[in-house]
């Protein structure tokens, strides 16, 4: 919950705001059946509400105050950060910038751990840290690394076609329990909502368009559950996004480097953050929070350890994936 409550006072100041393309939003989460009959919802419902999120809210009414339709029996929603993620990459890389970082556009090519002293030799650098998503699986040697493709289309959302989504509407794929099921609706900024989504696990090209089978399906479900998107209109300038979610086997992975050279030297100074899936801008600040306390142990050259692998809790899993971002990108 840190990257929530950063980011909601982020939003919450109205100069930020416009900055980094952050809003509180209101998520609406809707479910086939009441949540009382499904224990792992009830659960989830539960640790939401007492995780320190916003305006949580359960009706039946949110289903008509969405105009949505279908199976849907009941819903709940809180508020939640929604970010502009090219408006947001802006501006965090004006404000590292700012800070004094300097950028630098390379292509690495093997095992970081092999070349370690020559790339820290190379930049004047005391620590490495690789939070190269997908490129984990050469860059740290980690074969458990994998993409799940992704697609969503971007739609007008003025209110011309049909009245205006200001909420994020989503039928999570544990609600129905088929992940091929997920309905996505996020308005990504005021003129723009995104609908959604497939996941593909081990699909690398991106050779998505709107007359892809599994485009069609997806967008037909959308319009089932919200009719007024019948009369959506896609956004001429970029009518679908579609990219590759950075996922690992074993857990995200926010730790040191824990392989040891045979000369007895010290420990290796690379720090890796990777595997975050569609959750990057979710986990965001608490992830940086964690590799900084990393950076520090390895500056100390104080010993590596295995990160704690904690089970992923409910809330986390609901906040993450769903309300904060446009999960996919493929044009940064």
């Amino acid at each position: 919950m840190v990257a929530y409550h950063i980011w909601d006072a982020i939003a919450s100041s109205k100069p930020l705001a416009e900055l980094s393309g952050a809003r509180m939003k209101p998520a609406d989460f809707f479910f086939p059946v009441p949540i009382e009959q499904d224990a792992d919802q009830l659960a989830k419902m539960h640790e939401i509400m007492a995780s320190g999120v916003r305006g949580f809210r359960r009706s039946t009414s949110i289903i008509t105050e969405r105009r949505a339709h279908g199976d849907v029996a009941d819903a709940y929603e809180y508020l939640a950060p929604i970010i502009d993620t090219d408006v947001a990459m802006s501006f965090l890389k004006d404000l590292v910038t700012a800070k004094g970082a300097t950028l630098v556009t390379q292509t690495l090519h093997g095992d970081l751990f092999d070349q370690e002293r020559q790339l820290r030799q190379q930049h004047h650098a005391d620590v490495i840290v690789n939070a190269t998503g997908l490129a984990g699986t050469e860059l740290a040697g980690d074969a458990s690394c994998y993409p799940i493709r992704g697609g969503l289309i971007r739609v007008l959302n003025d209110g011309r076609d049909f009245p205006r989504v200001r909420a994020a509407l989503t039928i999570t794929a544990d609600a129905v329990h088929d992940a091929g099921e997920i309905v996505f609706l996020v308005p990504r900024n005021d003129d723009i909502l995104l609908i959604g989504g497939i996941a593909e696990p081990h699909e690398r090209t991106l050779d998505l368009t709107l007359d892809s089978p599994i485009i069609r399906r997806m967008r037909a479900r959308c319009e089932r559950f919200l009719p007024d998107l019948k009369r959506a209109r896609v956004d001429p300038e970029y009518p679908l996004a579609q990219g590759l979610r950075p996922f690992r086997q074993r857990n995200v992975r926010v730790e040191r480097e824990l392989r040891v050279r045979g000369d007895g030297g010290a420990p290796s100074r690379i720090v890796h953050s990777y595997g975050q899936g569609g959750a990057g801008w979710s986990l965001s600040f608490g992830c940086a929070g964690d590799v900084a306390a990393l950076v520090e142990e390895a500056l100390l050259d104080l010993p590596a350890r295995p990160m704690m692998l904690e089970e992923s809790a409910a809330v986390a899993e609901t906040v993450s994936n769903v309300v904060f971002e446009e999960p996919i990108k493929a044009r940064l």
